[in-house]
């Protein structure tokens, strides 16, 4: 059996598999022997019939058969003498087979690009640290969004939430459901500037997009089309507003503070060590950023295609679909890329875990989540069991090692930074969790070591 190879691009290879023609007709021979003894043939009983008679009546089906056992198991063949690495299925081009010639199987397969840094060593990083205080800002007004209370009121002002008869106007009827608006412009798709000022009881007519309707409806089994245009007449029926509450001493003391101060000062000793560690993170993540700069390659759009439409059926017949797979091909490229240079990075530098390594690196983590470290082995004893966790540790030093020699600036605001590709998938309803990258089936793909 002879392969070859031939690189289409950087992460694609076609390759050419010729088995000889003695090969195949014994292996042709004995498929057909077997797969006689179950067929039938008018005048012989099921197995008796001779076998050119067999081949003669049922050799098409057989044939197709054949082939494809036998092109999955010469590759399976070439995979392991060739040691070929591959992400998810073959793509079968093409077989081209007659009884007494060569068969020639072509081959098209994605692997992971290998990368020559052009260097790793004084990498210059522009780098967006993680300010504490913006952190003490951020947790006192997630502390002011959970101390609101939701209150009626009689006329809505922007972003309050606007509940509504909507009447849709069809030919042949009228079809009334109950939605939810936001008075003003957003959040996009369920916000009505029209709202602003409008009291229990008051009406507006209106047009609106079909999925638009079945998203404030959330309803998607109205029969509509998406991207038509409907008019809707809309009564509101109640209107509510969060009311907030102000960060001032008086909300520091209903926590228990003196004053403000007080309580920032608290809540910034507390967070302190965190903030620490989320830039080791940041420091780490930024220097995959600025590899994937000074050093671009392709990516495997085959492989990300098929991952991001397995992973948006779990959407259903969203009518966001489209973008939501948009929006998981970006993940998922971004996590390649990742995965990409973290793996060529070890293959590149040497680095032997030890245990005081292992230590530092469940330390980082714990602190992190907010847990002991003995807490956070107990909650994550199958990870760190895997051989996935040994290798997180070696990519953590490495990208540490890295950072010693980098010099991380802040980029001027009005700089364009080159960044991985990342994306946060938008769900279609806010309780609709985020989608991760679809794995391969097992029996479907063959994962890079």
């Amino acid at each position: 059996m002879q392969v070859d190879f031939n690189a289409i691009n950087a992460v694609t290879k076609e390759i050419t598999i010729t088995v000889a023609s003695e090969e195949v007709s014994k292996a042709w021979d004995k498929y057909l022997s077997k797969a006689a003894r179950k067929l039938e043939v008018a005048g012989f009983r099921k197995g008796k019939a001779p076998l050119k008679l067999i081949e003669r009546v049922h050799g098409d089906s057989l044939q197709e058969r054949f082939l494809q056992d036998r092109v999955s198991d010469y590759f399976t063949k070439a995979s392991e003498e060739h040691e070929i690495k591959y992400l998810l299925f073959p793509d079968v081009k093409d077989v081209d087979w007659e009884k007494g010639s060569d068969m020639i199987i072509k081959i098209e397969i994605e692997h992971e690009p290998a990368l020559d840094f052009k260097q790793l060593d004084n990498l210059d990083v522009p780098h967006n640290p993680i300010l504490l205080d913006d952190e003490v800002n951020k947790y006192l007004e997630e502390l002011k969004q959970q101390s609101g209370v939701v209150i009626d009121v009689e006329k809505a002002e922007p972003t309050d939430l606007v509940e509504v008869e909507l009447t849709l106007k069809l030919p042949d009827e009228d079809i009334v459901k109950n939605a939810s608006f936001f008075a003003g412009e957003e959040p996009a798709r369920r916000a009505l500037p029209e709202l602003i000022g409008k009291g229990i009881g008051d009406t507006l007519e209106t047009e609106l997009e079909g999925t638009n309707i079945k998203l404030v409806c959330q309803d998607s089994n109205v029969n509509i089309d998406n991207e038509e245009s409907y008019p809707v007449k809309l009564m509101v029926n109640s209107i509510s507003r969060m009311q907030l509450p102000e960060l001032n001493d008086d909300f520091a003391k209903d926590m228990e503070f003196d004053s403000m101060q007080a309580m920032r000062a608290k809540i910034a000793d507390d967070m302190r060590l965190a903030n620490q560690h989320k830039n080791i993170d940041a420091k780490n993540y930024y220097i995959v950023g600025k590899l994937f700069e000074d050093n671009q390659f392709e990516l495997p759009m085959k492989t990300i295609e098929y991952l991001a439409h397995e992973e948006a059926q779990k959407y259903g017949d969203s009518p966001q679909l489209m973008y939501i797979e948009y929006q998981l091909r970006m993940k998922i490229s971004q996590e390649l890329v990742e995965m990409y240079i973290l793996s060529n990075l070890r293959n590149k530098i040497e680095i032997t875990v030890t245990d005081e390594m292992r230590q530092e690196y469940l330390t980082h983590r714990a602190i992190l989540e907010d847990h002991t470290v003995e807490a956070f082995k107990e909650k994550y004893k199958d990870e760190i069991a895997a051989g996935d966790f040994e290798i997180g540790v070696k990519n953590y030093f490495i990208l540490r090692k890295l950072a010693e020699t980098a010099n991380f600036f802040v980029q001027e605001p009005e700089a364009e930074e080159q960044e991985i590709p990342e994306a946060e998938i938008e769900s279609v309803e806010e309780e609709q969790p985020q989608a991760e990258a679809a794995e391969a089936r097992p029996e479907e793909a063959k994962p890079e070591e």
